[in-house]
């Protein structure tokens, strides 16, 4: 009796191991002070307490480390699932998922140009995302919040240059700050680095000296200079990804979001109940409740102007039915 009692802890014990689900995934950078990657983090962590196995491997920031990792990991034999993300993968997941044809793979916020049958890949519209940011500093820069000045002038600072930047989310942004702001004009700055608050400070320091009195930070960590310069000048902020306004109260005064922990978690849970559609490759945006607004944060309801609540609200509507586009065709 005591032999089979042993037995049954042991087969228990073996099956807690390895009947879970597990899951691998590498961030091509780092977590700390990267709004995106924090979020898949979180989306992590969720399916952790669902049940999953999962485990965060950090690529760092030298982008010919990224492959090697990814092809390592399948090779390891060890996870069910991995996932990676942002554009600049798609080449290297087409690679090693032809070399591994029986490991499954998921690309997040970037999409293949082919149909795999062991990958998965989600884009999102980012230029919804960005094309908010613009309506919202078109608004705020002819407003009379007591940090706009009446030179109509506001900024985009980016970490790097990337085809999603300059095609598709620095013209939407642009756009949107001329549809209600038509005179308004524009500075576009990059660090060349995503972890540089020092760099993030000078840029933002030379906008505001050209006129900025409102500025979108797509950067990562090299956005935190960019905080916190804009609320030495008495200046604004937008973020993006995740919510931060909570960082820096009336200095950020809104983001746009993308829901990326959600779809993080969709994707692990779907793929550990074999439900997931290996071979899709699709993007998700406002219609899909992707992509969102800080509207009911507490401190975008007490620092922002109701009329700019209302009009930002009205334009979400607008453009969640596509009767407005962010970019022209």
């Amino acid at each position: 009796m005591k032999k089979f009692a042993v037995l049954f802890v042991v087969l228990l014990m073996a099956f807690s191991v390895f009947g879970k689900f597990n899951v691998g995934i590498l961030i091509p950078g780092e977590i700390g002070g990267n709004p995106i990657y924090e979020l898949v983090a979180s989306g992590a962590q969720k399916a952790e307490r669902a049940g999953i196995r999962v485990k965060l491997v950090e690529g760092g920031y030298n982008p010919g480390k990224w492959e090697p990792l990814l092809r390592s990991m399948a090779a390891s034999k060890r996870y069910d699932l991995i996932i990676t993300l942002t554009e600049g993968m798609p080449e290297s997941v087409k690679k090693v998922a032809t070399e591994f044809p029986g490991q499954k793979f998921a690309l997040v916020d970037g999409v293949l140009d082919i149909s795999m049958n062991n990958v998965y890949s989600i884009g999102f519209y980012d230029e919804e995302m960005a094309f908010l940011a613009g309506i919202f500093a078109g608004l705020v820069t002819r407003s009379e919040l007591l940090g706009a000045n009446p030179e109509l002038v506001v900024g985009l600072i980016a970490g790097d240059t990337y085809p999603a930047m300059m095609n598709k989310m620095k013209p939407a942004y642009e756009s949107g700050v001329r549809l209600v702001t038509p005179n308004a004009r524009v500075i576009f700055s990059v660090a060349g680095s995503w972890a540089d608050p020092t760099k993030g400070r000078e840029l933002a320091s030379k906008q505001f000296d050209e006129g900025v009195d409102i500025i979108l930070s797509i950067a990562g960590g090299t956005g935190i200079g960019v905080i916190d310069e804009a609320a030495r000048r008495n200046a604004y902020v937008i973020g993006v990804d995740s919510n931060i306004i909570g960082f820096k109260p009336g200095t950020i005064l809104a983001c746009s979001l993308k829901h990326v922990d959600s779809v993080v978690y969709d994707i692990i849970m779907k793929a550990s109940k074999d439900q997931l559609a290996f071979g899709q490759n699709l993007r998700a945006g406002i219609s899909e409740g992707v992509i969102d607004f800080t509207f009911d944060d507490e401190n975008y309801e007490k620092y922002v102007p109701k009329w700019i609540q209302e009009v930002m609200r009205a334009y979400y509507i607008l453009l969640k039915y596509s009767l407005i586009k962010p970019l022209e065709e």
